[in-house]
Protein backbone atom coordinates (compact mmCIF):
# COMPACT_ATOMS: atom_id res chain seq x y z
CA UNK A 1 0.00 0.00 0.00
CA UNK A 2 1.51 3.31 -1.12
CA UNK A 3 1.78 5.94 1.60
CA UNK A 4 3.03 9.49 1.81
CA UNK A 5 5.87 10.15 4.17
CA UNK A 6 3.97 12.83 6.10
CA UNK A 7 0.37 13.81 6.72
CA UNK A 8 -0.40 17.29 7.99
CA UNK A 9 -3.74 17.61 9.80
CA UNK A 10 -4.66 21.28 10.02
CA UNK A 11 -7.54 21.70 12.48
CA UNK A 12 -8.01 25.46 12.35
CA UNK A 13 -9.39 26.67 14.64
CA UNK A 14 -12.01 28.88 13.05
CA UNK A 15 -11.26 32.56 12.41
CA UNK A 16 -7.49 32.04 12.20
CA UNK A 17 -6.85 32.37 8.48
CA UNK A 18 -7.78 28.80 7.56
CA UNK A 19 -9.54 29.87 4.37
CA UNK A 20 -6.48 31.85 3.25
CA UNK A 21 -4.29 28.76 3.75
CA UNK A 22 -6.73 26.50 1.90
CA UNK A 23 -7.18 28.85 -1.05
CA UNK A 24 -3.44 29.42 -1.42
CA UNK A 25 -2.69 25.69 -1.44
CA UNK A 26 -5.58 24.68 -3.70
CA UNK A 27 -4.83 27.47 -6.19
CA UNK A 28 -1.16 26.49 -6.55
CA UNK A 29 -1.01 22.84 -7.73
CA UNK A 30 2.19 23.30 -9.75
CA UNK A 31 4.11 24.80 -6.83
CA UNK A 32 2.82 22.07 -4.53
CA UNK A 33 3.74 19.29 -6.96
CA UNK A 34 7.28 20.65 -7.27
CA UNK A 35 7.59 20.55 -3.46
CA UNK A 36 6.08 17.06 -3.23
CA UNK A 37 2.93 18.31 -1.50
CA UNK A 38 -0.63 17.14 -2.19
CA UNK A 39 -3.64 19.22 -1.14
CA UNK A 40 -6.55 17.00 -2.25
CA UNK A 41 -9.51 18.49 -4.07
CA UNK A 42 -11.97 19.30 -1.27
CA UNK A 43 -15.04 19.07 -3.50
CA UNK A 44 -17.74 21.68 -3.12
CA UNK A 45 -16.13 23.27 -0.04
CA UNK A 46 -12.79 24.99 0.38
CA UNK A 47 -11.86 22.82 3.34
CA UNK A 48 -11.84 19.03 3.61
CA UNK A 49 -14.95 18.64 5.73
CA UNK A 50 -16.48 16.15 3.28
CA UNK A 51 -13.77 13.55 3.87
CA UNK A 52 -13.45 13.80 7.66
CA UNK A 53 -16.48 11.61 8.48
CA UNK A 54 -14.39 8.74 7.06
CA UNK A 55 -11.56 9.58 9.46
CA UNK A 56 -13.57 10.10 12.65
CA UNK A 57 -16.47 7.76 12.02
CA UNK A 58 -18.87 10.29 13.57
CA UNK A 59 -20.85 13.28 12.33
CA UNK A 60 -20.85 16.79 13.79
CA UNK A 61 -23.55 17.56 16.32
CA UNK A 62 -24.27 21.02 14.91
CA UNK A 63 -27.19 21.02 12.44
CA UNK A 64 -25.68 23.47 9.93
CA UNK A 65 -22.43 21.51 9.80
CA UNK A 66 -24.28 18.26 9.11
CA UNK A 67 -26.43 19.93 6.46
CA UNK A 68 -23.27 21.15 4.71
CA UNK A 69 -22.07 17.55 4.39
CA UNK A 70 -25.06 15.90 2.75
CA UNK A 71 -28.73 14.94 2.80
CA UNK A 72 -28.48 12.02 5.22
CA UNK A 73 -25.91 10.18 7.36
CA UNK A 74 -25.84 7.36 4.80
CA UNK A 75 -25.13 9.77 1.94
CA UNK A 76 -22.49 11.61 3.99
CA UNK A 77 -20.54 8.47 4.87
CA UNK A 78 -20.78 7.07 1.33
CA UNK A 79 -19.46 10.35 -0.08
CA UNK A 80 -16.61 10.40 2.46
CA UNK A 81 -15.69 6.81 1.58
CA UNK A 82 -15.53 7.66 -2.13
CA UNK A 83 -13.31 10.66 -1.45
CA UNK A 84 -11.07 8.56 0.80
CA UNK A 85 -10.68 5.92 -1.90
CA UNK A 86 -9.90 8.65 -4.41
CA UNK A 87 -7.25 10.10 -2.11
CA UNK A 88 -5.53 6.74 -1.71
CA UNK A 89 -5.54 6.27 -5.48
CA UNK A 90 -4.04 9.75 -5.92
CA UNK A 91 -1.30 8.98 -3.40
CA UNK A 92 -0.50 5.70 -5.18
CA UNK A 93 -0.33 7.49 -8.54
CA UNK A 94 1.50 10.71 -7.63
CA UNK A 95 3.63 9.49 -4.70
CA UNK A 96 3.62 12.81 -2.81
CA UNK A 97 6.01 13.37 0.06
CA UNK A 98 3.40 15.25 2.10
CA UNK A 99 -0.41 15.29 2.18
CA UNK A 100 -2.35 18.17 3.76
CA UNK A 101 -5.89 17.81 5.09
CA UNK A 102 -7.32 21.08 6.39
CA UNK A 103 -10.66 21.76 8.04
CA UNK A 104 -11.31 24.35 10.73
CA UNK A 105 -14.64 22.92 11.82
CA UNK A 106 -12.85 19.79 13.02
CA UNK A 107 -11.66 21.88 15.97
CA UNK A 108 -14.06 20.28 18.42
CA UNK A 109 -13.85 17.59 21.11
CA UNK A 110 -13.89 13.97 19.94
CA UNK A 111 -14.05 10.83 22.11
CA UNK A 112 -11.17 8.32 22.38
CA UNK A 113 -12.90 5.83 20.06
CA UNK A 114 -13.05 8.48 17.32
CA UNK A 115 -9.32 9.08 17.74
CA UNK A 116 -8.68 5.35 17.43
CA UNK A 117 -10.44 5.41 14.06
CA UNK A 118 -8.64 8.61 13.02
CA UNK A 119 -5.25 7.16 13.90
CA UNK A 120 -5.92 3.98 11.94
CA UNK A 121 -7.10 5.98 8.92
CA UNK A 122 -4.04 8.24 9.00
CA UNK A 123 -1.77 5.20 9.12
CA UNK A 124 -3.32 4.00 5.86
CA UNK A 125 -2.02 7.00 3.92
CA UNK A 126 1.08 8.30 5.73
CA UNK A 127 4.07 7.13 7.72
CA UNK A 128 3.93 10.04 10.18
CA UNK A 129 1.32 12.61 11.17
CA UNK A 130 1.68 16.17 12.45
CA UNK A 131 -1.30 18.11 13.79
CA UNK A 132 -1.24 21.90 13.60
CA UNK A 133 -3.70 24.40 15.04
CA UNK A 134 -3.73 28.19 15.17
CA UNK A 135 -5.19 29.71 18.32
CA UNK A 136 -6.77 33.11 18.79
CA UNK A 137 -7.10 34.97 22.08
CA UNK A 138 -10.54 34.97 23.75
CA UNK A 139 -12.01 38.39 22.94
CA UNK A 140 -10.98 38.65 19.24
CA UNK A 141 -12.04 35.04 18.70
CA UNK A 142 -15.43 35.63 20.32
CA UNK A 143 -16.19 38.74 18.26
CA UNK A 144 -15.04 37.14 15.01
CA UNK A 145 -17.00 33.99 15.75
CA UNK A 146 -20.15 35.99 16.51
CA UNK A 147 -19.73 37.88 13.26
CA UNK A 148 -19.52 34.65 11.28
CA UNK A 149 -22.47 33.11 13.14
CA UNK A 150 -24.73 36.10 12.56
CA UNK A 151 -24.25 35.69 8.81
CA UNK A 152 -25.96 32.29 9.06
CA UNK A 153 -28.28 32.17 12.08
CA UNK A 154 -30.29 34.46 14.39
CA UNK A 155 -28.37 33.61 17.56
CA UNK A 156 -24.64 33.26 18.01
CA UNK A 157 -23.45 29.99 19.50
CA UNK A 158 -22.30 29.55 23.06
CA UNK A 159 -18.52 29.29 23.41
CA UNK A 160 -16.97 26.96 25.97
CA UNK A 161 -14.89 28.64 28.67
CA UNK A 162 -12.24 25.98 28.00
CA UNK A 163 -12.68 25.73 24.24
CA UNK A 164 -8.98 25.18 23.44
CA UNK A 165 -8.31 22.60 26.13
CA UNK A 166 -11.57 20.76 25.35
CA UNK A 167 -10.29 20.04 21.86
CA UNK A 168 -6.52 19.84 22.12
CA UNK A 169 -6.05 17.88 25.34
CA UNK A 170 -7.59 14.79 23.66
CA UNK A 171 -5.30 15.40 20.67
CA UNK A 172 -2.28 15.34 22.98
CA UNK A 173 -3.52 12.22 24.78
CA UNK A 174 -4.99 10.18 21.92
CA UNK A 175 -3.97 11.86 18.65
CA UNK A 176 -2.01 10.45 15.71
CA UNK A 177 1.15 12.52 16.15
CA UNK A 178 2.81 15.61 17.61
CA UNK A 179 0.84 18.83 17.91
CA UNK A 180 2.06 22.26 16.84
CA UNK A 181 0.07 25.12 18.40
CA UNK A 182 0.61 28.62 17.03
CA UNK A 183 -0.80 31.93 18.30
CA UNK A 184 -2.80 33.73 15.64
CA UNK A 185 -1.19 37.12 16.23
CA UNK A 186 0.54 39.16 13.55
CA UNK A 187 3.64 39.65 15.70
CA UNK A 188 3.99 35.89 16.19
CA UNK A 189 3.41 34.76 12.60
CA UNK A 190 6.23 34.44 10.08
CA UNK A 191 6.28 37.74 8.17
CA UNK A 192 3.01 38.54 9.93
CA UNK A 193 1.22 36.21 7.50
CA UNK A 194 -0.58 32.96 8.34
CA UNK A 195 0.09 31.32 4.95
CA UNK A 196 3.82 32.01 5.23
CA UNK A 197 3.77 30.75 8.80
CA UNK A 198 1.96 27.53 7.86
CA UNK A 199 4.54 26.78 5.19
CA UNK A 200 7.46 27.50 7.51
CA UNK A 201 6.00 25.32 10.25
CA UNK A 202 4.94 22.22 8.33
CA UNK A 203 5.80 22.62 4.61
CA UNK A 204 9.44 23.79 4.59
CA UNK A 205 10.01 22.57 1.02
CA UNK A 206 7.26 24.88 -0.25
CA UNK A 207 8.15 28.49 -1.07
CA UNK A 208 5.27 30.70 0.15
CA UNK A 209 6.13 33.25 -2.55
CA UNK A 210 5.21 30.67 -5.20
CA UNK A 211 1.63 30.39 -3.92
CA UNK A 212 -1.29 32.21 -5.52
CA UNK A 213 -3.21 34.25 -2.98
CA UNK A 214 -6.99 34.59 -3.19
CA UNK A 215 -9.15 37.24 -1.46
CA UNK A 216 -11.26 35.96 1.43
CA UNK A 217 -14.56 37.60 0.51
CA UNK A 218 -16.69 35.14 2.50
CA UNK A 219 -15.06 36.16 5.77
CA UNK A 220 -15.05 39.89 5.09
CA UNK A 221 -15.59 42.06 8.16
CA UNK A 222 -18.97 43.76 8.40
CA UNK A 223 -19.98 46.65 10.62
CA UNK A 224 -21.85 46.30 13.90
CA UNK A 225 -24.85 47.91 12.17
CA UNK A 226 -24.86 45.19 9.51
CA UNK A 227 -24.50 42.51 12.19
CA UNK A 228 -27.52 43.89 14.05
CA UNK A 229 -29.60 44.03 10.86
CA UNK A 230 -28.69 40.45 9.94
CA UNK A 231 -29.71 39.29 13.39
CA UNK A 232 -33.04 41.09 13.06
CA UNK A 233 -33.64 39.59 9.61
CA UNK A 234 -32.85 36.04 10.71
CA UNK A 235 -35.09 36.54 13.76
CA UNK A 236 -37.88 37.69 11.42
CA UNK A 237 -37.97 41.05 13.21
CA UNK A 238 -37.54 42.74 9.82
CA UNK A 239 -39.18 41.35 6.68
CA UNK A 240 -36.96 40.38 3.78
CA UNK A 241 -37.56 42.85 0.93
CA UNK A 242 -38.56 41.65 -2.51
CA UNK A 243 -37.12 39.83 -4.42
CA UNK A 244 -35.35 38.16 -1.46
CA UNK A 245 -38.40 36.92 0.43
CA UNK A 246 -37.28 33.31 0.01
CA UNK A 247 -33.57 33.97 -0.27
CA UNK A 248 -32.10 35.16 3.04
CA UNK A 249 -28.62 34.10 1.93
CA UNK A 250 -28.93 36.31 -1.14
CA UNK A 251 -30.07 39.26 0.96
CA UNK A 252 -27.19 38.68 3.36
CA UNK A 253 -24.76 39.00 0.45
CA UNK A 254 -26.54 42.16 -0.71
CA UNK A 255 -26.41 43.71 2.76
CA UNK A 256 -22.72 42.86 3.22
CA UNK A 257 -21.94 44.37 -0.20
CA UNK A 258 -23.94 47.51 0.63
CA UNK A 259 -22.30 48.01 4.03
CA UNK A 260 -19.10 49.76 2.79
CA UNK A 261 -21.13 52.16 0.63
CA UNK A 262 -22.89 53.75 3.60
CA UNK A 263 -20.80 56.47 5.31
CA UNK A 264 -19.45 55.83 8.78
CA UNK A 265 -18.54 52.15 8.46
CA UNK A 266 -16.09 51.01 11.13
CA UNK A 267 -14.83 47.64 12.29
CA UNK A 268 -16.95 46.31 15.16
CA UNK A 269 -15.44 46.22 18.62
CA UNK A 270 -16.64 44.78 21.90
CA UNK A 271 -17.86 46.99 24.70
CA UNK A 272 -15.09 47.09 27.31
CA UNK A 273 -17.34 45.36 29.84
CA UNK A 274 -18.03 42.54 27.38
CA UNK A 275 -14.32 42.11 26.66
CA UNK A 276 -13.72 41.73 30.40
CA UNK A 277 -16.54 39.19 30.67
CA UNK A 278 -15.25 37.11 27.77
CA UNK A 279 -11.70 37.04 29.12
CA UNK A 280 -12.56 36.54 32.80
CA UNK A 281 -14.69 33.44 32.18
CA UNK A 282 -11.87 31.54 30.44
CA UNK A 283 -10.69 28.54 32.47
CA UNK A 284 -7.93 27.10 30.27
CA UNK A 285 -5.53 30.02 29.91
CA UNK A 286 -2.89 28.54 32.21
CA UNK A 287 -3.20 25.13 30.54
CA UNK A 288 -2.74 26.66 27.08
CA UNK A 289 0.37 28.49 28.28
CA UNK A 290 1.88 25.54 30.17
CA UNK A 291 1.07 22.67 27.80
CA UNK A 292 1.03 24.41 24.42
CA UNK A 293 3.45 27.26 25.04
CA UNK A 294 0.95 29.83 23.76
CA UNK A 295 0.37 33.02 25.73
CA UNK A 296 -2.04 35.74 24.68
CA UNK A 297 -0.44 39.08 25.49
CA UNK A 298 -3.64 41.05 24.89
CA UNK A 299 -5.52 39.40 27.78
CA UNK A 300 -5.75 41.77 30.76
CA UNK A 301 -5.90 40.66 34.42
CA UNK A 302 -9.54 39.88 35.26
CA UNK A 303 -11.54 42.70 36.81
CA UNK A 304 -14.43 40.43 37.84
CA UNK A 305 -14.70 36.91 39.21
CA UNK A 306 -15.06 33.95 36.90
CA UNK A 307 -18.50 33.08 38.26
CA UNK A 308 -19.76 36.63 37.77
CA UNK A 309 -18.36 36.69 34.24
CA UNK A 310 -20.09 33.42 33.40
CA UNK A 311 -23.45 34.66 34.65
CA UNK A 312 -23.16 37.88 32.64
CA UNK A 313 -21.99 35.99 29.56
CA UNK A 314 -25.15 33.87 29.62
CA UNK A 315 -27.27 37.02 29.36
CA UNK A 316 -25.62 38.23 26.15
CA UNK A 317 -28.02 37.87 23.23
CA UNK A 318 -28.21 40.94 21.02
CA UNK A 319 -25.49 42.51 18.91
CA UNK A 320 -25.97 45.90 20.55
CA UNK A 321 -25.24 44.25 23.91
CA UNK A 322 -21.86 43.23 22.53
CA UNK A 323 -20.80 46.17 20.37
CA UNK A 324 -21.53 49.87 19.98
CA UNK A 325 -24.16 50.24 17.22
CA UNK A 326 -24.89 53.55 15.50
CA UNK A 327 -28.69 53.55 15.27
CA UNK A 328 -28.79 56.25 12.57
CA UNK A 329 -26.27 54.42 10.40
CA UNK A 330 -28.12 51.15 10.97
CA UNK A 331 -31.31 52.65 9.57
CA UNK A 332 -29.43 54.27 6.66
CA UNK A 333 -27.86 50.91 5.83
CA UNK A 334 -31.25 49.22 5.91
CA UNK A 335 -32.75 51.79 3.55
CA UNK A 336 -29.76 51.46 1.20
CA UNK A 337 -30.10 47.66 1.17
CA UNK A 338 -33.85 47.87 0.54
CA UNK A 339 -33.20 50.25 -2.38
CA UNK A 340 -30.60 47.86 -3.79
CA UNK A 341 -33.09 45.00 -3.43
CA UNK A 342 -35.68 47.01 -5.35
CA UNK A 343 -33.20 47.40 -8.20
CA UNK A 344 -32.69 43.64 -8.12
CA UNK A 345 -36.45 43.18 -8.50
CA UNK A 346 -36.41 44.70 -11.99
CA UNK A 347 -37.04 42.19 -14.80
CA UNK A 348 -33.51 42.34 -16.23
CA UNK A 349 -31.99 41.74 -12.81
CA UNK A 350 -34.40 38.85 -12.13
CA UNK A 351 -33.47 37.24 -15.44
CA UNK A 352 -29.75 37.59 -14.68
CA UNK A 353 -30.31 35.97 -11.29
CA UNK A 354 -32.16 33.06 -12.86
CA UNK A 355 -29.33 32.54 -15.34
CA UNK A 356 -26.91 32.38 -12.40
CA UNK A 357 -29.04 29.66 -10.84
CA UNK A 358 -30.58 31.76 -8.08
CA UNK A 359 -34.27 32.30 -7.26
CA UNK A 360 -36.12 34.94 -9.24
CA UNK A 361 -38.20 36.06 -6.27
Amino acid sequence: MARARRLILHLGHGKTGSTAIQRALFSSPAALAEAGVLFPNPGRHENHQLIFPRLWGVLPEEDLQRAALGRSPKAIFEQAERMWSGLKERIARDRPETVVLSCENQFQPFPPEAFARLNAACAEIAETVTVIAYLRSPAPFFLSNVQQDIKKRPEFRWVSASRIRDTLEPVLEHGPGPLIARPYERASLSDGDVVNDFCRQVLPALDPAALKRQPDTDNATVSAEAMRLLQQVFRAERPLPKPYGRDPKGFRKLLVATDPTVPGMTRPCLHEEVRQIVEARVTDGDWVADRLGVRFDDVAPPGITRDAAEQRFKRLRDIDQLCPVDADRQEALWQAAVAAAARDARPAARLARLLRGGPAT
